[in-house]
């Protein structure tokens, strides 16, 4: 029915989609249980805001393909841990921004389904990518232009967050580690 190297795909992206969703769920509350440790706090979300709960997604996701590379050897790794990456950064605020226009607050059920919805688009995207024939060098390039992009701004964003609505506490009103 499939070849071994369709089924380790499969298997890589079912895999990936409920490891990432498992630990980016429980790291929602690795700041609190650290006792507010700032290291923990640049790692995982520090409060409510909008790129805070991005946080929950992006390093499950970045350990999840490092150790992934042990596992598969395809030439559309790179553009497809930088899709995987990408995916919930766009589709979280674009749902959460559009349903809450429409009710005017939150509702954490579907704050919480918006999460898995963008990781089961993202490893979908990954099945998708892995599977296709070998994309070009640029792709390839402007992934780890992407990647790199990605993770200089989630280390930096909450020591120093701009003052935009992404970044800002809807609870508290403050931006990354104020009023904390």
């Amino acid at each position: 029915m499939f070849d071994e190297n369709i089924k380790t795909i499969i298997l890589f992206c079912v895999i990936g989609f409920f490891v990432v969703g498992f630990i980016g769920t429980i790291s929602h509350f690795f700041y609190s249980w650290s006792e507010k440790n700032k290291i923990i706090g640049i790692l995982f979300p520090v409060n409510e805001s909008t790129w805070e709960h991005l946080k929950l997604a992006i390093l499950p996701t970045i350990l999840y393909f490092f150790f992934g590379l042990f596992f598969i050897q395809n030439p559309n790794y790179l553009f497809a841990f930088f899709i995987v990456l990408l995916t919930p950064i766009i589709l979280i605020p674009i749902i959460f921004y559009s349903y809450t226009a429409i009710t005017k607050s939150s509702i954490l059920i579907i704050d919480i389904l918006s999460f898995y919805f963008a990781l089961f688009v993202a490893f979908l995207l990954c099945f998708d990518i892995l599977t296709a024939s070998k994309v070009y060098n640029i792709f390839n390039l402007i992934s780890i232009i992407g990647i790199v992009i990605i993770v200089i701004s989630y280390l930096t964003f909450t020591l120093y967050p701009p003052k935009y609505f992404l970044f800002k506490d809807h609870i508290s009103g403050g931006y990354g580690f104020e009023n904390l």
